[in-house]
């Protein structure tokens, strides 16, 4: 444990119910800084738990931060072939809405920052990092511009990214109004065509969504190394009501699934899959929309359809997928992506290694499309 100022911290790597007890006062604390967040087998990746106490030993910040050794969730035979090589170049530390800072004094929250840096860069000689990311919570309404230059600061670089966020105490009525014409059309459509979604309820029918993952994944180039390797730890967290899956079928097949997070009031949307089984799958709006009424229904506080990088470019861009979240009506909310380098030349190494394995997928998923289609 190590002093900052008035505040002390402590770097953990196990936590118990406590832990999410105290997001729970805050109420800008997502299912990414949860104990359940990381449920996984993986050897490969690992969470630390950084906790900011007052002199009294209060808990007044928290901050779960994954330290990533390589990306193994996906492979492939030339991802594989340069594994080693790539954990020498990509060892990392990633967190995603936060920090949760519970104190609304402002000075307070300027030097519980200095504190969470401190311990950042304790972060990143015990653990010898490349980089640190992290993901500023669109929730935290004191973040401003003295925040941010906090990282400034301290060696971070700042991007801004926006996500789409619908306040779940309107009106579903009202909700629904505020989609887009061409979505709204496009939810009817499917409900003519027969989609039928579902929520998932079974052991059976999250396997049946990982291999839909496994199909997706496919389809962008990607293997995964192994499908169902998490699937006790989704359904511990399935169970808990922390995950969430809806599944949508078409004749009895499945063609689209979305799965959420789900903790203190807000659900986000994590993920939505596609079958190449429909030439055009309208399965992914259903689902959409459905999870919007369940999320009304079930009395959540926010339901954030993610987002993307914030572009200052005015024209038309109805091929992105930031312009498709921007049709759900939901309100456009500020969100920041930090970045610290630790050392320069692995870092732009990993970047290289990383370009290049992304074209090599991109290749090897149209290949795939174009052989699924002949079939």
């Amino acid at each position: 444990m190590k002093r900052c100022m008035m505040f002390t911290y402590k770097i953990e790597t196990t936590v118990d119910s406590k832990w999410n007890q105290n997001l729970l006062k805050s109420a800008h604390a997502s299912f990414f800084h949860s104990a359940e967040y990381l449920n996984s087998t993986s050897k490969e990746f690992f969470p630390l738990y950084v906790s900011i106490l007052d002199e009294n030993q209060n808990v007044v910040a928290q901050l779960m931060m994954i330290i990533i050794k390589s990306s193994i969730l996906y492979s492939n035979p030339i991802l594989d072939l340069f594994s080693k090589l790539i954990q020498k170049f990509s060892k990392r530390g990633i967190w995603r809405d936060g920090p949760i800072i519970h104190s609304n004094n402002k000075e307070d929250r300027i030097k519980i920052l200095q504190t969470i840096m401190a311990a950042n860069n304790e972060i990143f000689k015990k653990y010898d990092l490349v980089v640190v990311e992290g993901f500023i919570s669109p929730y935290d309404k004191m973040v401003d511009n003295d925040y941010i230059q906090q990282f400034l600061n301290h060696g971070f670089t700042v991007r801004n990214l926006v996500t789409y966020i619908t306040d779940m105490s309107k009106p579903i009525d009202e909700i629904w109004k505020s989609t887009s014409k061409r979505l709204r059309f496009n939810i009817n459509k499917s409900k003519r065509k027969n989609i039928v979604v579902k929520k998932m309820q079974s052991y059976d029918e999250l396997k049946e969504y990982l291999l839909l993952h496994n199909a997706w994944a496919k389809n962008k180039g990607f293997e995964l190394s192994d499908p169902f390797r998490d699937i006790e730890e989704l359904w511990k967290n399935h169970k808990k009501g922390m995950e969430q899956f809806f599944l949508a079928y078409k004749d009895d097949k499945l063609i689209s699934a979305i799965r959420l997070a789900c903790f203190n009031g807000i659900v986000y949307s994590n993920s939505v899959l596609n079958s190449h089984l429909e030439p055009t799958n309208l399965g992914g709006t259903l689902l959409t929309w459905t999870t919007l009424e369940w999320a009304k229904d079930n009395g959540f506080r926010l339901y954030d359809i993610s987002g993307g990088v914030k572009s200052n470019d005015t024209t038309n861009h109805n091929d992105t997928q930031l312009f498709y979240k921007k049709k759900w009506g939901g309100d456009e909310y500020p969100h920041y992506n930090l970045v610290k380098i630790q050392k320069r030349y692995h870092f732009q190494i990993y970047k290289l290694l990383a370009t290049l394995f992304r074209y090599y997928n991109d290749f090897k998923g149209r290949r795939n499309k174009k052989n699924h289609n002949k079939t």
